[in-house]
């Protein structure tokens, strides 16, 4: 997923908010600017784990307290909005299309994304659908499904991925 557009998304909804007269707190704006740095310091190493579960961290705390106070203020719609452009944000973040290092296993010319299981993407979910789609897949040692084969195979699967995505988002969203 792009950091850096999340975060733009995120900080263009407190000018909104701003603009409205709304008061954002101040641990809000503390973590909106500590994201900003993290997303720096995972530019510059991708590799500890731990950087970037913290920038994940700091953003989610903004984007929980934004969207509820912007559902208050602007009504349904416009977070319907903001939501659309959050999961298209994560589903772009599935696609790599060119990978940026050798996957041991893969023939060449083999398309590929990395999934990471978590709750809105579980295990038995990226199975099933890679299965059906007569995908490969295999489970990684690092929490991560790799899914491998045609491209539009691939496409496919990611487009059932994003709106299962975005199902479950627009679910939370209404409680």
């Amino acid at each position: 997923m792009s950091w850096d557009a999340r975060w733009k998304i995120l900080s263009d909804v407190i000018v909104e908010l701003y603009k409205r007269g709304g008061r954002v707190p101040q641990n809000v704006i503390n973590d909106l600017r500590s994201a900003k740095v993290m997303i720096e310091v995972v530019k510059a190493d991708r590799t500890r784990a731990e950087s970037i579960a913290r920038l994940e961290e700091l953003l989610s705390n903004v984007e929980s307290y934004v969207l509820s106070a912007a559902r208050d203020m602007f009504g349904e719609e416009y977070i319907d909005n903001i939501l659309r452009k959050l999961c298209e944000l994560e589903t772009e973040g599935f696609i790599l299309e060119e990978p940026t290092r050798f996957r041991p296993g893969l023939p060449r010319g083999e398309r590929w994304v990395r999934i990471q299981v978590s709750e809105i993407t579980p295990l038995e979910f990226i199975e099933e659908t890679a299965s059906e789609l007569n995908l490969k897949f295999r489970v990684e040692e690092d929490g991560y499904v790799l899914v491998y084969g045609a491209e539009e195979k691939l496409k496919a699967f990611v487009r059932k991925l994003s709106e299962r995505t975005r199902a479950l988002r627009e679910s939370h969203s209404s409680i």
